[in-house]
């Protein structure tokens, strides 16, 4: 039997990972098999899961959960394959912007988009102070199929970038080849260009699904109003509700880890047996539009962006500046934007534990998460394989799963550190959650660089030290940069580890909008939900500045 031998570095990513992400998994699996294990009692086994075929609503909830993820998932396929066909083929006026409206939903989280919706379709929303909603509309929206379309309008762009991306990479003779044989457009499309492009689908696909299957916000905040129970939504409810049932939360974050992990499973064995692998980019071969043609276009484009950004942005914004209604027009204020910038204010404390939590989480991703990386490229055979899969469990497990998880492996009483009930334990959550982004980014750079160089470098005397700051981390240190951006922008406005975690008294920016709104001061809500999307869309856009000049070649003198 082969022994597993791991250099120091790789020993210390294996110990980091198994702790932040193994041991959390495993403790909740055990959890949700023997209940009462912490207090040193294996009895009842298996008690939460004969309870759960018990409940009479299990089936209901199961159904629904993966009817929603799988019809969120069709929808994007359906909205975002013509999208990225627009992209990748034609010679669109203004291809850029129309790129940054595809972006614009996916930045824009779920739950403020669900939020803004219901504003505008509720009774005595927007819709019906405007126009007068049909209940037929109103009943539509308040369904199941509603919630679909929401959470699809927020998740479509994924699947757009990705055809975009696998039509670049289809070598444009294929497409010559059919075209000489008699094919019709139609006909290169289903023969060639769909197969080529299933391993993009089914990558966007699986994405898609997860994040619906996963998604706590959406099922919290408009399936409840929708009589549409769902998974997420009732573990948050078991745990935070009186009397708590932990047992049952855990077996129910154990259904949804299965459920996630057959889903990435299945589309890898798919993916690995359809055609398109390993395609390298090409110039697209992009086809001149009539102006009839480009208008269907932008009509297309445009109407998905009217739908999934600027109706949701306006209603937000609105609210948000409404002080009340008189005669049924709106009067006007900034004043609940001025609240949360006052001195001593819920809010401006929110925001500012938000803001410190986004920096550290942020920066401990990229340093740890680029470690890692480096690591694991330059490790070989099992190592490298057990790195990559402790890898890859925050990205696949639902995160309300990892925050169930974290709760019991830093709750349980061999653990002397007084870290659950602090603000540190979600910074911890963060960390966790999201470092697999910093591990893709510093994955794909180091991909592009030639162990050679490093190799090259030792022999002529070099030490690591200087090998990796000359060679590595100038190739490493942009990938970083924008692992960083990720991070720092996702952990601003997560909600679900935020609420399971944070300590009685505290808030974040994204469980200060959920509070809020829930609480009734939806104005309020909406100034904070606006607050957010611009300070993180601004962060951005000063990244992409800079970014931007640092590529710019400077003119010689």
């Amino acid at each position: 039997m082969r022994r597993l031998r791991a250099s120091p570095a790789a020993f210390a990513a294996i110990c980091f990972l198994g702790l932040a992400a193994g041991y959390p998994l495993g403790l909740l699996l055990m959890q949700s098999v023997f209940p009462r294990f912490l207090g040193g009692d294996w009895s009842d086994a298996f008690g939460p899961y004969r309870a759960m075929g018990q409940a009479e609503d299990l089936p209901a909830l199961l159904r629904n959960s993966l009817a929603w993820a799988g019809a969120t998932t069709v929808t994007a396929w359906g909205l975002g394959l013509p999208c990225g066909f627009i992209l990748a083929r034609t010679r669109l006026p203004a291809k850029g912007f129309a790129r940054l409206t595809l972006l614009a939903p996916i930045m824009t989280p779920p739950y403020i988009a669900a939020l803004s919706y219901i504003l505008i379709f509720q009774p005595g929303g927007f819709a019906d102070r405007l126009f007068g909603l049909p209940e037929e509309i109103r009943g539509f929206f308040f369904s199941f199929y509603g919630v679909t379309a929401v959470m699809a309008l927020s998740s479509f762009g994924y699947v757009a970038l990705a055809v975009e991306t696998g039509l670049r990479a289809v070598p444009p003779r294929l497409e010559d080849a059919a075209r000489q044989l008699g094919a019709s457009r139609v006909r290169v499309f289903a023969a060639v260009l769909f197969p080529l492009l299933l391993p993009a689908l089914l990558n966007a696909g699986v994405l898609v699904f997860l994040d619906a299957l996963s998604n706590f916000g959406v099922p919290a905040v408009l399936g409840s109003r929708s009589n549409l129970p769902l998974l997420p939504a009732e573990i948050y409810h078991l745990i935070t509700s009186w009397p708590m049932n932990f047992p049952l939360a855990t077996a129910l974050s154990g259904l949804l880890c299965v459920f996630a992990l057959i889903s990435v499973f299945t589309t890898r064995w798919l993916t690995r047996h359809a055609h398109g692998k390993g395609q390298r980019a090409f110039l697209a071969r992009e086809t001149s539009l009539r102006p009839w043609q480009a208008g269907l276009a932008w009509l297309w484009l445009g109407g998905l962006f009217g739908v999934s950004t600027l109706l949701p942005y306006a209603a937000m914004i609105g609210m948000s500046l409404i002080e009340r209604w008189e005669a049924g027009s709106p009067v006007w204020t900034a004043a609940h934007y001025a609240t949360i910038f006052s001195e001593g204010s819920p809010g401006r404390a929110a925001l500012f534990t938000s803001l410190r939590l986004s920096l550290g989480a942020a920066t401990l991703c990229a340093l740890v998460g680029g470690g890692i990386a480096y690591t694991a490229a330059r490790a070989r055979g099992s190592v490298r394989a057990v790195i990559d899969l402790l890898a890859v469990l925050p990205r696949v497990l639902p995160k309300i799963v990892m925050a169930v998880g974290l709760i019991l492996a830093w709750n349980a009483p061999w653990i002397r550190l007084e870290l659950y009930g602090t603000v540190w334990m979600l910074l911890l959550a963060y960390v966790v959650i999201y470092i697999t982004d910093a591990l893709n980014f510093g994955a794909s750079a180091m991909s592009r660089i030639n162990a050679n160089l490093e190799t090259a470098a030792e022999q002529l005397g070099a030490g690591r030290v200087r090998v990796f700051c000359e060679i590595v981390l100038p190739h490493l240190a942009p990938a970083l940069a924008a692992a960083w951006l990720t991070t720092f922008i996702v952990c601003m406005r997560e909600l679900v580890a935020s609420l399971l975690l944070l300590p009685p008294g505290v808030d974040t920016t994204a469980t200060f909008v959920f509070n809020q709104f829930e609480q009734g001061d939806i104005a309020a809500a909406m100034a904070m939900a606006a607050v957010t999307i611009g300070f993180t869309t601004a962060v951005l856009l000063l990244f992409q500045f800079f970014q931007f000049r640092h590529r710019k070649p400077k003119m010689s003198s």
